[in-house]
């Protein structure tokens, strides 16, 4: 669950389990019991609109459900910048 700060004392969580965990609509047949991450019928609680951190854009957090960064729009959270991935080493 990510917890997203929207103004400056509210709050949104969103669970990134699947995008129906987020859904407010009742008698959904897109749920196969398997994680959902894209819904032509996906409907909010709230609707939710962030501005990216990178370039500006102003777009919706329960599109970049799989996303590491929520500041950023998922566009700029899957490009690819020169900069060395996380790796874990382990020392026995």
């Amino acid at each position: 669950m990510v917890r997203i700060q929207v103004s400056e004392h509210r709050y949104v969580e969103i669970r990134r389990r699947s995008l129906c965990d987020n859904c407010s609509v009742r008698n959904c047949t897109s749920f196969d019991g398997s994680r959902v991450t894209e819904c032509a019928g996906f409907k909010p609680l709230f609707l939710v609109l962030l501005k990216c951190r990178e370039c500006g854009r102003v777009y919706d957090p329960y599109q970049s459900l799989r996303s590491l960064d929520y500041a950023l729009c998922p566009e700029c959270n899957h490009i690819e910048k020169g900069e060395p991935m996380i790796s874990f080493v382990c020392r026995e």
